[in-house]
């Protein structure tokens, strides 16, 4: 397992691991970071797509291998299954209502007695 090396992510003052770099259509560059928070309760793991300039080298950590991607207008970043803000992972709001008929279309008849 490769450890992708570290960043200082300006938004948070410390360090982050530089996952990729991605060329948007518009030929910006951006850096997708992940970082740890540590909280008195325990820690949590964040990611996020941030501007290239927000972030910035740490001597002798080696970049070379670090992924280069370009993302296609037509195509949507992946997303965060973890996330409930993301659009492409909100519940249907009819699969409920779904599951439900087709349970009662596939229930056994009940017992007359």
């Amino acid at each position: 397992m490769r450890i992708p090396p570290a960043v200082i992510y300006r938004a948070t003052h410390g360090p982050a691991y530089l996952l990729a770099w991605e060329q948007h259509h518009d030929r910006t560059w951006w850096a997708r970071l992940l970082w740890i928070e540590i909280h008195p309760d325990g820690y949590t793991g964040r990611h996020a797509r941030v501007v290239a300039a927000d972030v910035a080298p740490i001597p002798g950590q080696d970049y070379a291998s670090v992924p280069r991607h370009r993302i296609d207008s037509r195509t949507r970043p992946p997303s965060d299954p973890t996330d409930p803000r993301d659009p492409s992972h909100r519940r249907d709001p009819q699969a409920g209502f779904r599951l439900a008929y087709e349970r009662a279309l596939n229930r056994k008849p009940e017992p007359d007695f």
